[in-house]
C-alpha cells in the first residue's frame, strides 16, 4: 500500500474542546499543523474522553510507523448519530487532524475517509476536507437550532450544547495582558508556577470541580427532586444538587468539589443559583487557582418557547479576582437528546 503524510500549513477553527479534550487536545495538539496520514487500522479503542485509533504507516522512506491518534469522544459519536462501525481494524482510511506537539507518531482526528469512500466530519466547527458523501452532525446541531415544539416542558428536559456556543471559560485568561490585570498578586504567582506537564489536574480522568463543570459541552438535564433540583451532566457523571428550601443554608459545610447550591425562581422561567463552598481549589484547570472563598451566582434562563436555555455565571473571589468575572454560554433543546453514561477510561488518555 503506498501511504502518504501530507503536512499543510494553516489556521483553522478549533471545536468547543470536549470531553476528555478539555484535559490536554489544546495542550497536546497543534491546530496550526494539520496533517494528513494514511494507513491500515491496526486497532480501535472505544473509551471516553476520547475514541483511540492505531493505525500502520509507511513513510516517504519505506520505514512502517505505527501512529497513535485520538479523536472525539464516543459521547459525542452518540449525539452526533455516528455509526462506530464506520471504523474497523484492516480499513485502509485517510485521516487528517492536528499534529501532536511533542509526541512523535501522533495526531488529533478532525476528519475521516473511510474504505468505503465516506467522509466522517468529526466536531461541531470542523468542515468537509474531501470530495466525498458526508457522514457528520445533523445540520440542525451544527447550526446550534434548537427545537420548539415542547414550551410545556419548562426547564425541566436534556439540555445539549449547540456548535455555535462559545466556550464559558476564556482558557488564556491568565495569559492575556486583560486576564491577567484582573489577578491578585497571589493568583499570578500561581499561574506562573504553573506547568501543564507536572500540575494538570485533570489528568487520568480526575473529576472536574466548580466553575469548570459548568463548561461541559456534553448534554446536562434538570430534573425535580422532591423540593430540591438536580442538574446531571453527563460528562463523569456529574450530579450537582441543587438546594430549593428557603432556609437551606451553607453554615458549617466542608468545601467539597462542586460546592453547596442553594437556588430560587426568579419568575417562572429564570432560575437563579449560587455556590459557596467549592473546594476544588482550581478555576480553570490551567494555571489560576480558586479559594474556597468564591461565590458564584448562576443565572438559567429559558426561552418563551423553550428551545433555548441562557446561562451566566458571576464568580467574585477576592483571592483570585480584583473583580467578579462574568461568564456566559447557552444550551439548545432537541427532542433526542439524552444524557448517557460517561464511563471515563484512564487507558483512553492522551
Amino acid at each position: 500500500m503506498n501511504i502518504i503524510i501530507r503536512p499543510i500549513l494553516f489556521c483553522v477553527l478549533i471545536l468547543p474542546i470536549s470531553g476528555g479534550a478539555h484535559h490536554s487536545i489544546a495542550g497536546n495538539y497543534d491546530p496550526e499543523m494539520i496533517i494528513e496520514v494514511e494507513g491500515e487500522v491496526t486497532d480501535v479503542l472505544w473509551r471516553n474522553p476520547h475514541v483511540q485509533v492505531s493505525m500502520r504507516v509507511i513513510g516517504a522512506d519505506g520505514d512502517e510507523q505505527l501512529w497513535e491518534m485520538a479523536m472525539d469522544s464516543v459521547s459525542n459519536m452518540r449525539r452526533w448519530k455516528i455509526d462506530p462501525n464506520f471504523i474497523q481494524v484492516g480499513d485502509s482510511i485517510r485521516v487528517a487532524g492536528d499534529l501532536a506537539r511533542r509526541v512523535e507518531h501522533s495526531l488529533y482526528i478532525r476528519n475521516i475517509l473511510t474504505s468505503g469512500g465516506e467522509e466522517v466530519v468529526l466536531g461541531m466547527r470542523t468542515e468537509p476536507r474531501w470530495s466525498a458523501p458526508t457522514i457528520g452532525i445533523a445540520e440542525n446541531r451544527r447550526l446550534g437550532i434548537g427545537d420548539t415544539s415542547a414550551p410545556e416542558l419548562g426547564i425541566f428536559r436534556v439540555w445539549d450544547t449547540p456548535g455555535n456556543s462559545q466556550r464559558l471559560l476564556q482558557r488564556d485568561y491568565g495569559q492575556t495582558p486583560a486576564g491577567r490585570a484582573n489577578l491578585t498578586p497571589q493568583a499570578l504567582a500561581a499561574v506562573d508556577a504553573f506547568v501543564w506537564e507536572r500540575d494538570n489536574p485533570l489528568k487520568d480522568c480526575a473529576l472536574k470541580g466548580m466553575p469548570l463543570i459548568m463548561e461541559s459541552p456534553y448534554p446536562a438535564e434538570f430534573t425535580q427532586a422532591d423540593e430540591n433540583i438536580i442538574w446531571r451532566i453527563e460528562e463523569y457523571d456529574t450530579v450537582r444538587q441543587i438546594h430549593m428550601a428557603p432556609d437551606a443554608s451553607t453554615d458549617a459545610r466542608e468545601p467539597s468539589l462542586l460546592g453547596y447550591s442553594t437556588g430560587r425562581w426568579e419568575d417562572d422561567r429564570t432560575l437563579v443559583v449560587t455556590t459557596t463552598n467549592m473546594g476544588w481549589g482550581h478555576f480553570d484547570g490551567q494555571g489560576i487557582p480558586l479559594s474556597a472563598a468564591a461565590v458564584a451566582v448562576e443565572r438559567f434562563s429559558l426561552s418563551p418557547l423553550g428551545d433555548r436555555l441562557d446561562y451566566s455565571m458571576t464568580l467574585t473571589d477576592p483571592e483570585t479576582f480584583l473583580q467578579p468575572r462574568t461568564l456566559t454560554k447557552h444550551w439548545v433543546w432537541y427532542p433526542d437528546a439524552e444524557v448517557g453514561v460517561y464511563d471515563c477510561s484512564r487507558a483512553a488518555e492522551d
